[in-house]
C-alpha cells in the first residue's frame, strides 16, 4: 500500500488529473489511456457502471504495466473491492464517504479515493485511512469548501475536484486549494475515439501547464498576519511569523506540510545572523529557537513612547537595521535603528511614519525601506564607513491599489514589493519605474521573498476580512510566483 500510494502521489504530482473514463469498453480502451499518456495524464478510472469493467481494468493494467495507474470508480459495494484487487486495480474511487469501502481497499493495498461533500465526511474518510478526498460534487461551492477545510485538515490530506472541473477553470482549483482535479466526458464518452481524446487531453494539459505560471497555493495555514518570510539555511523550507498570534510557521515548499509553534513573546520579524535565527519584538531584538519558539533578548531598545517594532533586516557583517512604527498609526512617529553585533544602539532616522519591508541591495551599496503610512519606496545610499547617507524617495506607487507593505529584491536587483489591500506584488526598476505586477487572489498581500531558484514566495493574511471572503480568496495562504524577465510572460502586466 505504502508503495502504491507513493506511485499515486508521484503521477499526481507532476499531472494532477484523474481520467474518468465512463462507458469505456474492452475494445477500444487500450488506444484511448495511450492516448491520456502521450498527452501526460497517468492515471485514470473506469467507473464501474462501464461494460465489463474489471476486463477493461485487467487489460489496462496488463498492456500499461508501471506506466499507468488504473482503478475503478463508482465503487460503491465492499465486495466490488475484491474484484477490483483481482483485476489488478490500485485505485478506488468512490462518490460517497463508505468507511468499509474505504477499509477493504487499504486491507488490499489499492489506494481508496472515497467521495466527501462536508467537513464530516472529509474527517470521517481521514480517520478511516484515506489521504486522498474526492470533493463531489465540486463547482464553485466546493472550490471555496476545499479552501476552508485545507487549514484544518491534517497536512497530509489530498483534495481532488470532480464535477464541474475541466480545461477552463483548473487553474482556479489548483490555485484554490486543490492537489488534484478528475475530469470526466470533457476527456472522454463513448464514441469519442482515441484521436479525440488526445486532443482533448493535449488541451486540458496546456490549461495545466498555464497554470504553472500563474500563483499556486503553496500551503493555507490560516494566517492572520504572515510577516517577514525567509528561507532556512537548507532551502527546502520558508519560515514565516504571524505576531497577532505569536506563532513561528514553517512550510515545506515541495510539498505545503505546515508546522508551527508558540513564540513566548509575539514576534514582528525574523532573519539570519549566521546560523541564528533572530526575532523582532515590540521593544527587542531577541534570538528564537526554531524548535521551541523560546526567545533570548540580545538587546532592549527603547523605541519612543507608544511605538513598537515593526520590520528588520540583517546586513552581511550581522548589522540589524530595525524601523519603528507609531501604535495608534500617527505619522511621523517612526524610527530606523541600527543595532550593531556589539549591542549597541543608534538611531539612523527620524521622521518616518511606518517602516516596513526593508532589504539591502545585493551590492550592499543601498538599503531600500517601505514606509506604508506615506506610501513611499525609500532608498538609503550606503557610505564607505558603513552610515547611511540622504535617503531619497523612489516610488510614491501613483496608481498602483493597495499599500506598499513587505519587500525583497529580486536576482536582476529589482524590487518587489507587496501591496496590502491590492491583491499583487509590484516590481519595479531601481529608479522606481513600475514594471510589472504579480496578482495573487488575496486581497493583503503582506510580504513576499524570493525561493533562491527564481520564483517569489508570497505571504497573505486574513486580518480585516470577513471569513466568507477570507476563504474564497485563500487570504492566509503562502502563494508561490513565477518570476518573468522584463520581457516575459507576468499574470497581471497592468
Amino acid at each position: 500500500m505504502t508503495d502504491t500510494l507513493a506511485a499515486v502521489e508521484a503521477a499526481l504530482a507532476d499531472t494532477p488529473v484523474v481520467a474518468i473514463l465512463r462507458g469505456l469498453d474492452g475494445g477500444e480502451a487500450v488506444g484511448v489511456v495511450q492516448a491520456l499518456y502521450d498527452a501526460g495524464i497517468r492515471i485514470a478510472e473506469v467507473p464501474l457502471n462501464s461494460p465489463d469493467p474489471f476486463a477493461t481494468i485487467a487489460l489496462l493494467r496488463s498492456h500499461f504495466g508501471a506506466h499507468m495507474m488504473i482503478g475503478a470508480g463508482t465503487v460503491i459495494d465492499p465486495a466490488d473491492v475484491d474484484r477490483l484487487a483481482d483485476a489488478g486495480g490500485q485505485i478506488c474511487v468512490a462518490p460517497n464517504c463508505d468507511i468499509d469501502v474505504i477499509g477493504r481497499a487499504l486491507d488490499l493495498g489499492i489506494v481508496p479515493m472515497p467521495g466527501i461533500a462536508s467537513p464530516s465526511d472529509a474527517f470521517r474518510a481521514y480517520r478511516a485511512g484515506a489521504r486522498w478526498l474526492k470533493y463531489f460534487p465540486a463547482g464553485e461551492v466546493g472550490l471555496a469548501a476545499i479552501g476552508a477545510l485545507r487549514p484544518v485538515m491534517p497536512t497530509d490530506a489530498r483534495f481532488v475536484a470532480v464535477g464541474g472541473v475541466g480545461a477552463t477553470n483548473a487553474s482556479r482549483f489548483l490555485n484554490g486549494g486543490c492537489d488534484a482535479i478528475g475530469v470526466g466526458s470533457e476527456l472522454y464518452r463513448p464514441g469519442r475515439n482515441a484521436a479525440a481524446v488526445g486532443h482533448a487531453a493535449d488541451t486540458l494539459i496546456a490549461a495545466m501547464r498555464e497554470r504553472q505560471r500563474e500563483p499556486r497555493v503553496v500551503a493555507n495555514p490560516g494566517a492572520t498576519i504572515s510577516e517577514s518570510p525567509l528561507m532556512d539555511p537548507t532551502g527546502k523550507h520558508l519560515l514565516f511569523v504571524d505576531p497577532v498570534r505569536s506563532n513561528l510557521h514553517r512550510v515545506t515548499l515541495v510539498d505545503g506540510t505546515m508546522h508551527r509553534v508558540a513564540t513566548d513573546v509575539p514576534l514582528n520579524a525574523i532573519g539570519w545572523r549566521g546560523d541564528t535565527l533572530v526575532g523582532l519584538a515590540d521593544y527587542a531584538v531577541v534570538t528564537v529557537d526554531r524548535a521551541s519558539g523560546a526567545t533570548t533578548p540580545i538587546v532592549d531598545v527603547d523605541v519612543g513612547s507608544g511605538c513598537r517594532f515593526n520590520d528588520m533586516t540583517i546586513g552581511a557583517d550581522g548589522t540589524i537595521w530595525a524601523g519603528t512604527m507609531h501604535r495608534g498609526l500617527l505619522a511621523g512617529r517612526g524610527t530606523l535603528f541600527r543595532i550593531g553585533v556589539d549591542g549597541s544602539v543608534t538611531r539612523v532616522c527620524e521622521g518616518l511614519g511606518a517602516c516596513n519591508g526593508m532589504e539591502w541591495t545585493r551590492d550592499g551599496t543601498s538599503l531600500y525601506l517601505v514606509d506604508t503610512l506615506q506610501r513611499t519606496l525609500i532608498r538609503f545610499p550606503s557610505t564607505p564607513f558603513g552610515a547611511l547617507g540622504e535617503p531619497q524617495i523612489v516610488s510614491d506607487f501613483m496608481s498602483i491599489p493597495g499599500k506598499p507593505d513587505g519587500m525583497t529584491i529580486g536576482a536582476d536587483g529589482n524590487p518587489l514589493v507587496a501591496m496590502w489591500g491590492g491583491g499583487r506584488v509590484v516590481e519595479l526598476a531601481p529608479n522606481g519605474a513600475h514594471l510589472r505586477s504579480h496578482r495573487v487572489a488575496a486581497p493583503h498581500v503582506s510580504s513576499v521573498c524570493t525561493d533562491g531558484k527564481g520564483g517569489l514566495i508570497v505571504t497573505t493574511s486574513r486580518m480585516r476580512l470577513t471569513p466568507q471572503v477570507a476563504d474564497a480568496t485563500g487570504s492566509g495562504s503562502v502563494f508561490e510566483v513565477a518570476l518573468a524577465g522584463p520581457s516575459g510572460r507576468t499574470n497581471d502586466a497592468a
